[in-house]
């Protein structure tokens, strides 16, 4: 029975740090190669030319997709039970047995 809350917590930990590493992974900038584009001096002359305003399109008030309603607070509901079930296993097995009632 260890062995599988062992592997429950290692797997748990390894979702959580693969998780938290997903957004990193997008922020490295591609230059096309190591090499850097060498540096001009010419002075150029340019015709200022204001911008174009866009206006924000309308805000969409769609409902939020089935995952995000129903499927996210389902699992965390479920990881909160596995971990109380945990804690309250644990002191069932380990904690009580340790100690023994004396008459």
């Amino acid at each position: 029975m260890r062995t599988v809350i062992r592997f429950a917590f290692l797997s748990l930990l390894v979702l959580v740090i693969s998780l938290a590493a997903i957004p990193a992974m997008g922020a490295e900038s591609d230059d096309g190669g190591g090499e850097e584009a060498p540096a001009t001096t010419e002075v150029v002359d340019f015709e200022y030319i204001p911008a174009n305003v866009i206006e924000a399109p309308p805000a969409d008030v769609a409902e939020q997709p089935w995952t995000t309603k129903f499927l996210v607070p389902t699992g965390i509901a479920l990881a909160t039970i596995a971990v109380f079930v945990t804690v309250v296993q644990y002191f069932v097995r380990v904690v009580r047995s340790r100690y023994k009632v004396v008459e």
